[in-house]
């Protein structure tokens, strides 16, 4: 009665199940049984008859009514005999499955080896084919020819057997770049410019990326071959080769070599500088495979070089002269400001005889051209120029009171051991006294130019007021606006004696 889930009351009651399948399972003769015999045998005597007819019905919960389990014992052969079929099919199917990943398999593995030389095959193409990039200037046509710069560094490239590599060092904002891609530009292809934003990547990540700046003229339809594995060791220095060997079969010269260029956007880092020279040591001097140049972004990071003198060729990008920095304004006038009303002869004069005492720097002279062509008219053009020398000259005498900062003052020991205090204002003495710039360490300014260049990296006024020269350990005014604010801020002519004792005594 329990298996059957009728309750105690079963006896009592007639149960809940239909009659067809108590009759068909004798449960109604059970039944009637047990009630004659309740009397004398008690409920527990009455379950254990019935047990036995219960468990050969419910047994099987898949089948909990006779019916169902009567068909299945019916269709039990064709339910057999379908599931075989169906493990025959599936079978067939995974066996099939198998051998077509096998295929596969097998043909992608072919894939990738004839990709292998594919890829080799299309990324010395891509290194033969590679163009220095056109500068802003150059598009804009106000590029201004800087004829001795541009010689030292076509010189350098077209060497036949170059040892070491060359360093293009300045202020920010000097036009290296620009130069670099003018004149790389005007040699033909086979330069590669590799502009490298990664923070501290190391000699792997570098010459990956030497290649992909290779390919990326390929970037929609077969760069997926030169991405697809990782460089192995010495990978780039075979595709050099091949290129090398490909440019003199194609009749650029006997010993012609392509050439590389690590632009590097940030001076701080010195982990990628030492990195880029390590690269560029094992590819242009050590073999040679290529001509090597890095651009570095300004003069402070040359104190993150290696220390490698021997091998290391260095390019010196400074201010415009006079006479450049006239003509970068009449061209660039001539491009940003259309109106020869606005921009006429006689206010193109009238700014120049403002600014240019200023500053010649390319940077400051971009910036001003660029205020100057919002001009309406050529009073606002005047105007405007004004204003924006106030601005300038502010800024200066900012930054020359900043690098007088005590936090910048140095103790340092002199020659006779005695403790001196050398502070910039000292420095800023020395440098009006002499006009021009200044060697370091000297008498009168006992600091390393390494020393007094890491200390004022650590103020933005003091970086902007001077110019440190790690390469020939001078330091110099910014501008001629830093050098006049200078002399008004130390009010007073600056003493001779200390230049007289240096010279003489």
């Amino acid at each position: 009665v329990r298996g059957l889930g009728l309750g105690h009351n079963a006896l009592r009651r007639p149960p809940m199940v239909p009659c067809a399948a108590l009759h068909a399972t004798g449960i109604d003769s059970a039944l009637h049984s047990a009630r004659l015999r309740q009397a004398a045998s008690g409920p527990q005597r009455v379950l254990k008859s019935l047990r036995p007819a219960s468990l050969s019905l419910f047994s099987t919960k898949s089948f909990p009514t006779a019916g169902r389990f009567a068909q299945f014992v019916k269709d039990g052969p064709a339910y057999t005999f379908g599931l075989l079929c169906t493990g025959l099919a599936t079978g067939a199917a995974l066996a099939g499955w198998y051998s077509q990943q096998k295929e596969a398999a097998e043909t992608r593995q072919k894939t990738i080896e004839t990709s292998e030389a594919s890829r080799e095959q299309l990324e010395v193409q891509a290194i033969l084919a590679a163009h220095a990039p056109s500068s802003a200037a150059d598009k804009l046509d106000v590029y201004v020819q800087r004829d001795e710069l541009e010689e030292t560094l076509k010189s350098f490239v077209k060497l036949n057997n170059p040892y070491g590599y060359m360093v293009v060092v300045g202020p920010k904002g000097a036009g290296k770049s620009t130069i670099v891609s003018h004149v790389l530009r005007e040699l033909g292809s086979g330069v590669l410019i590799v502009p490298i934003e990664k923070p501290s990547a190391t000699v792997p990540e570098l010459k990956q990326l030497v290649l992909t700046a290779a390919l990326q003229p390929y970037a929609s339809s077969k760069s997926r071959l030169a991405t697809s594995t990782p460089l192995k060791d010495g990978d780039l220095a075979k595709r050099l080769e091949a290129a090398a060997k490909a440019g003199r079969e194609e009749g650029r010269g006997e010993k012609w070599l392509p050439t590389l260029v690590f632009e590097i956007t940030s001076s701080g880092d010195g982990t990628l500088i030492k990195n880029a020279c390590t690269v560029l040591k094992a590819l242009a001097a050590d073999q040679p495979l290529c001509h090597g140049v890095i651009v570095l972004s300004s003069s402070f990071a040359v104190a993150e070089l290696t220390d490698d003198r021997a091998r290391q060729h260095f390019l010196r990008v400074g201010a415009f002269s006079r006479d450049e920095a006239s003509a970068n304004l009449d061209a660039q006038f001539k491009a940003d400001v259309s109106d020869e009303m606005i921009a006429t002869v006689a206010a193109v004069s009238r700014v120049k005889e403002r600014i240019l005492p200023l500053t010649t720097l390319p940077m400051y002279l971009r910036r001003l051209t660029q205020d100057l062509s919002k001009s309406t008219n050529e009073a606002d053009f005047v105007a405007r120029a004004e204003a924006w020398a106030s601005k300038f000259e502010a800024a200066a005498r900012t930054d020359v009171e900043g690098a007088g900062n005590s936090v910048l003052n140095i103790f340092i020991r002199d020659k006779t051991g005695k403790e001196r205090c050398f502070t910039t204002h000292d420095l800023m003495r020395e440098l009006l006294n002499t006009g021009a710039p200044v060697t370091l360490p000297r008498a009168t300014f006992n600091v390393p130019s390494d020393m007094f260049a890491s200390k004022i990296r650590k103020s933005n006024e003091a970086k902007a007021a001077f110019n440190v020269d790690l390469v020939s350990k001078t330091v110099d005014f910014a501008s001629a606006t830093h050098r006049k604010a200078a002399a008004e801020l130390l009010s007073l002519p600056p003493p001779t004696s200390s230049l007289w004792s240096w010279l003489f005594g």
